[in-house]
């Protein structure tokens, strides 16, 4: 019972992440019905997509915590470690999905914090 309660807000948690991941990019997505206001939140800025992601990428791992945690309180004390292991293995999986998404979107805040500090410093028209 309670593993079940517990995988409640993961899976919450990765179905908001993949609709931020589906819309991250893309001007069309802010027309859509029902994914236009996450697009218009995660497509702002560049530093507000990699916040969104990082948040989302460092949920995971207390989520799968409590995951394990879930499973261990099912079985009263003595639980079965190949079923953790699994539920380990799961959430390795879910951050190494998650960790490329978070690198990229920082990359791209990279990049767009450079070009308008060279903006700055070499104003056009000059």
């Amino acid at each position: 019972m309670w593993l079940e309660i517990t995988i409640i807000p993961f899976f919450l948690a990765f179905i908001v992440f993949l609709i931020f991941w589906i819309v991250h990019e893309g001007s069309r997505w802010q027309k859509h019905r029902y994914l236009g206001a996450f697009a218009r939140i995660i497509q702002a800025s560049p530093r507000r997509a990699f916040l969104i992601f990082l948040l989302l990428m460092l949920s995971f791992i207390p989520l799968g915590l409590l995951m394990m945690l879930g499973r261990w309180n099912d079985t009263l004390g003595s639980p079965n470690k190949s079923e953790l292991v699994i539920i380990m293995l799961f959430m390795i999986l879910v951050l190494s999905v998650a960790f490329p998404v978070m690198w990229g979107s920082f990359r791209t805040w990279r990049q767009t914090a450079r070009a308008e500090a060279e903006m700055k410093i070499r104003p056009t028209g000059t």
